[in-house]
């Protein structure tokens, strides 16, 4: 797909840009009579921040990112923690 269209092309297939945009990460640019009139452009994904639960407060330790699906990640976690 192209990363530049007009108005009436980014109107008729928006559906599979938003999704092209927030799996890949893209940017579109449309157009009007060839100048360039707005962008469609991903959202930075929000830090997630964490609240230490009562009681368990320094108990835990993470030593990876439990939220990254990446599979080859997984296996080092798992082998780091038993390190």
């Amino acid at each position: 797909m192209p990363l530049t269209m007009n108005v009436n092309e980014a109107k008729t297939h928006f559906s599979s840009l938003v999704s092209e945009v927030e799996k890949n990460m893209v940017a579109f640019t449309i157009m009007r009579y060839g100048r360039p009139v707005a962008r469609l452009v991903p959202l930075e994904s929000p830090r997630r921040s964490f609240k230490p639960i009562p009681g368990l407060a320094g108990k835990i330790k993470v030593k990876c990112d439990l939220f990254d699906d990446s599979s080859s990640d997984w296996e080092a976690c798992d082998a780091s923690a038993t390190a």
